[in-house]
């Protein structure tokens, strides 16, 4: 039997990552220290943020890493309220956020007719995209 290449897992089970996750949680409120992705990696024993993403690859880990990505990203979002926000945009840009989405359907012919489109031929990101864009500007 040959050695097994790179190293083990740190977390054998999806119960495990959690627990870690929401030891960071419960370590960042007893600290008054700010959540973030990286000092979530970190704390995990990670050596780059990278590696949470590897996590999703493995059997039974996807909602794990999907939530953890979430609960980052309500902790950037709850910093938007706050006085200097600059720094919480610059994050959720990086966990896909944007500032405006543009939409536009160029029909065969070439104009820009209107067109009903079905919804349920949109992928989850670019519905959530359209909510977005809608919310925002309805919030003008």
């Amino acid at each position: 039997m040959g050695n097994p290449v790179g190293r083990p897992r740190l977390y054998s089970s999806p119960d495990e990552f959690d627990a870690k996750v929401y030891e960071y949680q419960a370590h960042c409120q007893e600290n008054k220290e700010p959540v973030t992705w990286t000092g979530l990696a970190l704390f995990m024993g990670f050596s780059s943020r990278q590696s949470i993403d590897e996590y999703q690859k493995y059997d039974g880990f996807s909602d794990s890493v999907k939530r953890a990505k979430t609960f980052v990203e309500w902790e950037y979002e709850k910093r938007l309220c706050g006085d200097k926000p600059t720094g919480a945009i610059f994050a959720l840009k990086n966990f896909g956020w944007a500032d405006k989405t543009e939409l536009a359907h160029t029909s065969p012919d070439g104009s820009m007719t209107p067109k009903a489109v079905d919804a349920s031929t949109l992928s989850d990101t670019t519905l959530e995209e359209l909510m977005r864009a809608r919310r925002a500007e309805s919030d003008k």
